[in-house]
């Protein structure tokens, strides 16, 4: 029993801190004494770290990197590269090749050389990884293959998933007819697989959105059993490409489903489908990939949005130092956005602006009564909303209805606290204020610039209200 106990403690440990791998070989027909190695250090990020060799005068080579769990390194020299299999139990890794053809003279030698020489094969038998096609949408991207995206654009529906499945079907027997491949490699070639072909099916109605009906995406959900194949809260995978490429195609997805206009308006929209549809570690790995990707893409203002709420509901700290790590403390300096100073038609009927409660925290919503949401809104946050207006919080309720008449009908029935306006230019309003559902919320601080709250929840975000009113005003 203690022997058993030992093993295990010496697996995990390894497993914890890995153990370095030797890459070691020859290369005739030099053409650069220096090659490179590339390892993934960062799954959110994407962020790798390079490794720098030099080829000895007689053309032979040997590094040594840490390796903590069975992955893909990428090996670079001039300009090619490709992809080496290894586990931290694999202590050497042996190849060579010719500088002038290195492709077609790639060879593998030694312990587990049956892994790399079988995947140069697959690679090169099943399409290069850099032949795609870019979806991007909402701050998220998905790679489809560029073969399988002209297709989706010409074939029928049915000839289309027969033509993927059969292809994934080659690919099995393929991997099935090899032997003496490590069990870790042949598992790794099967999820792959079948990530792929999940992704296949969604680039079909991705690629054909303006010809699907979003009510046909359910029947066919079904038809042609969409992710029935893989598990899309598989925590462990989310260090694979792949599989992190599946989630960007499924959200994708979503949107065909419930469209909503991603690339407007001033939110992350895609952030509310992943917290519905994913959970776990794979939902706080989306929603943070999406805000670094709002960030990258040049709205930081979309990324400081959500990351105060995220940092409060985020199970997964990892994540967050990343983030904090990568923009977190530099959003101090991100610019903050002065709200549109829009006009709006008070109860006593005066008009007034935005910039006549300038000194003070104003918290708006836009409603309407035909819209149930905002309705039912209003009736949780009651209690909350009565408590802010009496500590000095303008809560400005914004109606856009069509006319005067229904707004003041509808304030008879609902007794709203706060300050009860109507929306005097509503195609000025949108246009100001980039909204596009309702019901929207905007939090304005002391300076008439945009702040935000911790939680989409209302009475969760007092403190919020309270740090923001008692800021100096000068």
């Amino acid at each position: 029993m203690r022997l058993m106990l030992l093993v295990i403690f010496l697996l995990t440990q390894n497993m914890m801190f890995g153990s370095f791998v030797e890459f070691s070989g020859e290369i005739t027909h030099l053409k650069g004494n220096q090659f490179y190695l590339y390892k993934k250090v960062n799954d959110l990020t994407g962020e790798e770290a390079k490794f720098t060799g030099t080829i000895r005068g007689d053309s032979t080579f040997s590094m040594a990197i840490e390796i903590r769990y069975p992955q893909l390194i990428r090996f670079e020299y001039e300009e090619n590269e490709f992809e080496i299999f290894v586990r931290s139990i694999d202590k050497k890794v042996e190849l060579s090749f010719n500088a002038d053809d290195v492709h077609n003279t790639l060879l593998f030698k030694g312990h587990r050389q049956a892994d790399n020489n079988f995947l140069k094969a697959y690679r090169k038998t099943y399409g290069s990884k850099d032949d795609y096609v870019v979806h991007s949408k909402g701050f998220l991207n998905t790679r489809f293959d560029t073969d399988i995206s002209q297709r989706a654009k010409s074939y029928d529906i049915r000839d289309y998933f027969d033509y993927i499945k059969r292809e994934k079907g080659y690919k099995e027997d393929y991997l099935n007819r090899t032997a003496n491949l490590s069990p870790e490699l042949r598992t790794y070639l099967r999820k792959e697989m079948l990530w792929g072909l999940e992704v296949n099916k969604f680039a079909f109605f991705i690629f054909n959105e303006d010809r699907i009906p979003a009510q046909k995406l359910s029947d066919y959900w079904i038809e042609y059993k969409l992710l029935q194949s893989v598990d899309i809260n598989d925590d462990y995978s989310l260090k694979h490409m792949a599989f992190q490429n599946l989630l960007s195609a499924f959200i994708h997805y979503l949107n065909l489903e419930n469209p909503v206009e991603v690339n407007s308006g001033k939110d992350l929209h895609y952030y509310r489908f992943i917290e519905r549809n994913l959970s776990g570690r794979c939902q706080s790995f989306m929603q943070a990939k999406l805000m670094l990707n709002a960030f990258r893409m040049g709205e930081p203002q979309m990324a400081q949005r959500k990351f105060k709420e995220y940092k409060r509901y985020n199970t997964v700290s990892a994540y967050t130092k990343i983030l904090e790590d990568y923009f977190g403390k530099s959003m101090q300096y991100v610019k903050k956005e002065t709200v549109a100073d829009f006009k709006f038609l008070r109860e006593n009927n005066l008009v007034e602006k935005v910039s006549n409660h300038r000194g003070k925290v104003i918290y708006v919503s836009l409603w309407a009564s035909w819209c149930k949401p905002c309705l039912e809104g209003f009736e949780k946050t009651r209690a909350t909303r009565a408590s802010l207006a009496a500590q000095g919080i303008v809560m400005l309720n914004v109606n856009l209805d069509k006319n005067e008449a229904i707004w003041k009908a509808q304030l008879a029935k609902l007794n709203l606290p706060g300050m009860n306006v109507f929306a005097l230019d509503l195609s000025e309003l949108k246009e100001q204020m980039g909204f596009d559902t309702l019901p929207f919320y905007l939090l304005i601080d002391k300076f008439g610039r945009e702040s935000f709250l911790s939680s989409p929840d209302l009475n969760q975000t007092q403190g919020d209200f309270m740090n923001l009113k008692n800021q100096a005003y000068n």
